[in-house]
């Protein structure tokens, strides 16, 4: 895909990784949830970065399907550090949940049972993409998932999450911090991705 000696993927991974860090520290109180605004924007970026990178490994396994071989381990990584964000985020999620609504998880919101749902389809998609042991059907596999990804964070219902808590709050700066934050956690992510397939290549090649 590109000639990883000419990118610092690690520390470029590691400057969007601190900088994710210090802008959700930074973010002021909100006037309505105060500091617990931290917690929902870490778990709300992480999540958003998932399907951003999930958005981002379909566009390269669709270039591998369309003949690009060399991208087949890019769509891999890719893939798995989306999952592993979802995974992260729904974790994250679990103390703003304590701390605003008394639980760790509400299994009766819808946003929550459709998180777990995703969760358990993705690690059946992994198994099955293993087990079958064919590029072509993990790359369409992953095509699909990403894009049933999109349409249920999309159509979702909510009850007690707020549809849109950062766009609705009186704090104009918040949705400018909140975009840094989520921004930073899409780049890291994908220089994490990066590093890790260059790394492996290198290693390839000295095996050799």
């Amino acid at each position: 895909m590109i000639s990883g000696k000419k990118i610092p993927y690690l520390p470029l991974t590691i400057v969007f990784a601190l900088l994710w860090l210090l802008l959700v520290m930074v973010t002021p109180p909100e006037r309505t949830l105060g500091t617990i605004i931290r917690w929902v924007f870490a778990h709300g970026s992480l999540t958003q970065a998932s399907v951003y990178v999930f958005l981002v490994a379909a566009l390269l396994a669709a270039g591998y399907l369309m003949g690009n071989r060399h991208l087949y381990d890019w769509v891999k990584t890719t893939a798995g550090i989306a999952f592993a964000l979802w995974v992260l985020g729904f974790v994250v999620s679990m103390i703003p949940a304590k701390m605003a609504w008394g639980v760790w998880v509400d299994f009766h919101e819808p946003r929550t049972q459709m998180t777990l749902r995703v969760i358990a389809v993705g690690v059946v998609f992994a198994v099955l993409a293993w087990w079958i042991n064919q590029p072509k059907f993990t790359a369409i596999a992953l095509i699909a998932f990403s894009f049933i990804l999109l349409f249920l964070v999309r159509s979702t219902s909510l009850i007690r999450h707020p549809m849109n808590p950062i766009g609705s709050s009186p704090d104009a700066i918040l949705p400018l911090i909140y975009s840094g934050i989520m921004f930073s956690a899409v780049l890291a992510s994908l220089s994490l991705a990066g590093y890790l397939v260059t790394r492996r290549g290198t290693d390839t090649r000295a095996a050799r």
